[in-house]
């Protein structure tokens, strides 16, 4: 049988999105959790600040965005065998992603982060769900 282009990818893909994490995150944990992400260039900072109190969400958010990224590269040994957490990781970033974009145009004091939220969107939720959704679709 013949693989699709999107078949052929969806382990690349599910590989990146996982280095993408383990990208923002480990930096994420290690200045948050040393309270550094003020010592960053502004651009830098606005990336990593989570707001009054931040550091304590950041550390939370790290230590479950990279298990979750070491969950994504074992699950791009066999995808179809590890659809649930696939489907998973999708709906719960496509929700992610929403709420926060809302909350980036619609709230004064979150305005900093859209480029951020945007480009966490574009960068790794969209790609993976081009790869994801027809093998998916064809393998139902």
């Amino acid at each position: 049988m013949r693989q699709t282009r999107a078949a052929s990818w969806l382990p690349v893909m599910i590989r990146l999105t996982a280095v993408g994490y383990l990208l923002f995150f480990v930096p994420d944990l290690i200045l948050a959790a040393a309270h550094r992400v003020n010592g960053l260039l502004p651009l830098l900072a606005r990336l990593f600040d989570w707001g009054e109190g931040g550091d304590a969400i950041a550390v939370m958010f790290a230590a479950v965005y990279i298990v979750w990224a070491l969950f994504l590269f074992s699950s791009a040994q066999a995808p179809l065998a590890n659809r649930l957490f696939l489907d998973f990781n999708l709906v719960a970033n496509s929700a992610h992603f929403g709420v926060m974009l809302v909350m980036a145009v619609a709230m004064r004091d979150e305005h900093r982060h859209l480029a951020g939220v945007v480009a966490l969107g574009l960068l790794t939720t969209v790609p993976l769900a081009v790869c994801w959704l027809p093998v998916r679709r064809r393998n139902a």
